[in-house]
């Protein structure tokens, strides 16, 4: 499924994404050891494989589809009124 990145961490690797199903927001909590880390930034297009984990949607894989696709949904997110689609 694609998704925006709406935050990102570059100590951890971890990331919160908003679906293009625009259900619950899907937590990514890095690349497993010894695999390569996915380096993120709010705004990034990517491709998500979601998996369930009780009351959290969580990405058990991440990867790059266009970097910079949505630099602004961040503050779209906080409050602007103006309809937005993820992907």
């Amino acid at each position: 499924m694609l998704g925006v990145v709406i935050w990102s961490c570059r100590e951890t690797g971890r990331a919160i994404v908003w679906c293009a199903d625009h259900r619950d927001l899907a937590h990514y909590d890095g690349a497993p050891r010894g695999l390569t880390r996915v380096c993120v930034e709010a705004g990034d297009l990517v491709e998500v494989a979601l998996m369930s984990d009780s009351a959290i949607r969580r990405c058990r894989s991440l990867k790059m589809v266009e970097p910079g696709y949505f630099p602004e949904i961040a503050n779209e997110l906080k409050g602007r009124t103006r309809a937005i689609a993820a992907a």
